[in-house]
């Protein structure tokens, strides 16, 4: 047994609080804050996040966990004992090994800090010592820009606690929290972002376990694993551009509204789905999924969907750019000085890098801040609708096939599937500034190498238009019956 396995908290009636928060960060016009309250809690510490818009919520620290929304941060708060594996004392309450505590946290959520902070009772240099260990793996774990933060109180006095600090901080939450514990042993991966409170508290329409239709624009949903959705409500737009000779503009009504994820597919959902699937995008959980089969996904997906009716799938044309507007007719997401603030594209810092072949299309005065590949989801500016990285870090994955027009569409925007070429929308991290026109279209062959394709979901009402091959095969071979019948 390792000594992430060795250390038990114990929950004391008396003495112990626990805080599970989960808030979204990064600038956002809304953030989720959610709090998970195990044993007795200081009335001021509870006032303060209620003040903040917390959600104190009831449950197992595992589904805390395992439910935090994506890009979330995760602050755990504990006053108490912490003792060996095998010492044995009179306590009430239940156990927490701290090895399995780090693991949950970095397997089971995308957060994007992961937190806990220790106020000891028994806090002497010895235990101190033993409960760096397995908190350095959270901390070594998280990431440089996924940093895990582990904090240890040096003091055990009610005065100097922790608990009090983030009291106070909960007051001008705009300050790096990490600012407070300067005289405390702390450990943590640098660098690390400040950590502060963004925008207004954000709710979800409705319990993880229950799907219904959105109320208004920008509602908001969390899936059981944690996943965001938007609502898109029904409306009418027009679709495509006249600067583009395959996507000249028609009108278009979506008749039923939809939720589409806030993010990109990342790796850490692939890789929850458990369907053997891996591509060249790298390893971070926090970046898209890069190039998928989402065939291989919709089975899995499908049984995740507990509400008759409703379909997980990728977005239709239609559906995607609807989101991708958000009301506006304008063609990309901001002015073009702005631009770095929106999208993760080919950009000054791509320029810089001489990166092999993209930074000849790279522009040379806009600067988003991130050189080349797919940076983690969530990072810049979303659009009106709250939705994230629409434009750039990975084309994303339509459903349907290309045509040479968009043509007269429906709300599904069905296409032929003879020519067996994919679209992808939104251009990417090494796209020039012409490629994120919110008309602009591409055909895809479905290459899993290709370095910049990735993909998003939706969940509709209907059955899915995605066709996996089986299916597509099926089809074709009902057809050929149906034209030898009547003949």
């Amino acid at each position: 047994m390792t000594c992430q396995r060795q250390l038990l908290i114990h929950f004391l009636g008396f003495v112990l609080s626990l805080v599970v928060v989960g808030l979204c960060l990064g600038d956002e016009p809304s953030q989720f804050r959610r709090a998970r309250l195990v044993g007795n809690t200081s009335i001021e510490l509870q006032s303060a996040l209620k003040k903040r818009g917390f959600l104190i919520s009831k449950g197992t620290l595992a589904d805390c966990t395992l439910n935090t929304p994506h890009h979330a941060f995760n602050l755990i708060y504990y006053r108490g004992r912490v003792e060996q594996d095998g010492d044995k004392w009179n306590f009430s309450g239940e156990e927490i090994v701290i090895g399995d505590l780090v693991d949950d946290l970095q397997q089971d959520n995308i957060a994007r800090f992961n937190v806990i902070l220790f106020d000891l009772l028994n806090g002497d240099d010895d235990v101190r010592k033993f409960l760096r260990s397995p908190l350095n793996g959270l901390a070594s774990r998280g990431g440089t820009n996924r940093g895990g933060l582990a904090v240890i109180n040096k003091s055990a006095s009610e005065e100097d606690s922790l608990a009090n600090m983030l009291t106070s901080w909960m007051l001008d939450p705009k300050t790096d929290l990490r600012s407070l514990f300067s005289n405390s042993a702390y450990v943590s991966v640098e660098p690390v972002e400040p950590i502060v409170l963004h925008g207004i508290p954000a709710s979800a329409i409705s319990p993880a376990n229950r799907l219904i239709k959105g109320g208004s624009t920008g509602d908001q949903w969390i899936a059981p694993d944690g996943m965001n959705f938007i609502w898109c409500p029904p409306g009418k737009y027009t679709m495509g551009d006249n600067a583009f000779i395959d996507s000249q503009p028609v009108a278009v009504t979506i008749d039923k509204g939809f939720w589409i994820s806030k993010f990109e597919l990342t790796r850490f959902d692939i890789a929850r789905m458990n369907v053997g699937f891996s591509n060249q995008s790298g390893n971070d959980p926090m970046h898209p999924a890069g190039a998928i089969r989402i065939e291989m996904l919709l089975e899995p997906l499908h049984k995740k969907i507990a509400a008759p009716g409703w379909s997980y799938d990728l977005p239709t044309e239609a559906e995607w750019e609807y989101a991708a507007r958000a009301g506006s007719t304008r063609s990309l997401p901001s002015p073009i000085d702005q631009l770095g603030q929106h999208a993760n594209f080919a950009d000054l810092s791509l320029f810089n890098a001489r990166e092999e072949v993209h930074f000849i299309f790279a522009h040379q005065e806009i600067n988003d801040g991130y050189a080349h590949g797919f940076r983690h989801i969530g990072r810049y500016l979303p659009n009106t609708w709250g939705i994230h990285d629409m434009f750039g870090n990975a084309s994303e994955l339509c459903a349907g096939y290309y045509t040479e027009q968009i043509g007269s569409v429906n709300y599904h925007l069905q296409t032929s599937r003879d020519r067996g070429i994919a679209v992808l929308r939104g251009g990417s991290w090494c796209s020039p500034v012409s490629n994120l026109h919110v008309a602009y279209r591409t055909g895809y062959n479905g290459d899993e190498t290709m370095p910049y394709a990735g993909a998003r979901l939706v969940i509709r009402q209907g059955n899915r238009v995605t066709r996996t091959y089986a299916e597509l095969v099926a089809e074709k071979k009902a057809e050929e019956e149906a034209a030898r019948a009547n003949k």
